[in-house]
């Protein structure tokens, strides 16, 4: 019976702990909907683990990652200010973008509509957190702290550090800025100074990058739904990258490859750090003891 308390009280906390991830982010009922749907075929991807064991390992890790989710988006500004102020871009990409044909994506927009233009900001406007969250807390509902590590470090966790030299040293504004057009995101900016930071760091496409990583994981889950799901959603926030005409051509082939690479490095790490893991830290998490093991085969 403690037993079955202390694994309510697990699950408790879990829904505590994503209901304040969406708060946070001040998720809208399309966001909750979207969240819904990827979850509903989650058993097909579950480990075969214990709940308790889990929550021990897998709470924690959550609760971390909320922490950073709640903080990293001022430090993440604190690290674009300092950016801005300091000017150091050797290399300004403007000119040369708009010179090369079909860059500007203008195509993405030749069928246009009010109606998609709300649908297309809804996705741009959540997708650069939305896509990993999604990911992260289905990974949280499989059970799995590999998969958990796996979409976090293939995100933010490794993206963020790993692009910033890009965003240093190439000054790329977004489309709209560069052709003289509107903001189709309708952002308002305090200072000239507020609207030059936040249209400065196009290439890679970090929206890009952050989906695209997720949609190549996805690709490895079992469900098809969350997978359909997932390269639908994750495209849709390419596209609306270049439909909103924010990002170039060139920045989102390059946000893929960058994707790619930042997965492929997060395998590497993973990997090695499961090598480093003590036998008997793996066998509390995998609900076998191998000193046991050990015992029955003597």
């Amino acid at each position: 019976m403690a037993s079955q308390d202390w694994e309510m009280y697990g699950i408790l906390a879990s829904i505590f702990l994503v209901w304040r991830i969406g708060v946070i982010g001040n998720w809208s009922f399309g966001c909750w909907v979207l969240l819904l749907i990827c979850l509903m075929g989650v058993r097909k991807d579950q480990v075969d683990m214990d709940w308790k064991r889990f929550f021990v390992v897998g709470i924690p890790l959550l609760g971390i990652f909320y922490y950073f989710y709640g903080s990293g988006n001022g430090l993440w500004w604190k690290i674009a200010n300092w950016m801005f102020e300091n000017n150091r871009h050797p290399w300004n990409w403007d000119a040369f973008m708009r010179s090369i044909p079909l860059n500007d994506a203008a195509w993405a927009r030749h069928f246009h509509h009010p109606a998609a233009d709300r649908i297309m900001v809804w996705i741009y406007n959540y997708g650069f957190v939305l896509s990993l969250w999604i990911c992260i807390v289905r990974s949280f509902w499989t059970r799995s702290v590999k998969k958990m590590l796996s979409y976090a470090l293939s995100g933010h966790l490794l993206q963020f550090p790993l692009i910033l030299p890009f965003y240093n040293l190439i000054l790329l504004r977004e489309v709209w800025w560069v052709k003289g057009q509107p903001d189709l995101l309708s952002r308002q900016f305090a200072t000239q100074n507020d609207l030059l930071m936040n249209v400065m760091n196009c290439f890679p496409s970090m929206h890009t990058s952050i989906s695209f990583a997720m949609l190549l994981l996805a690709l490895r889950e079992k469900d098809r739904l969350f997978k359909y799901t997932m390269v639908a959603y994750c495209s849709a926030i390419i596209f609306s990258t270049m439909y909103l005409q924010i990002h170039w051509v060139l920045d989102v082939i390059a946000g893929m490859a960058f994707a790619y690479g930042v997965v492929k490095l997060a395998d590497l790490l993973i990997h090695l750090a499961v090598r480093l893991v003590p036998g008997r830290l793996k066998g509390f998490y995998t609900n076998k003891d191998p000193f046991q093991n050990k015992t029955m085969a003597a």
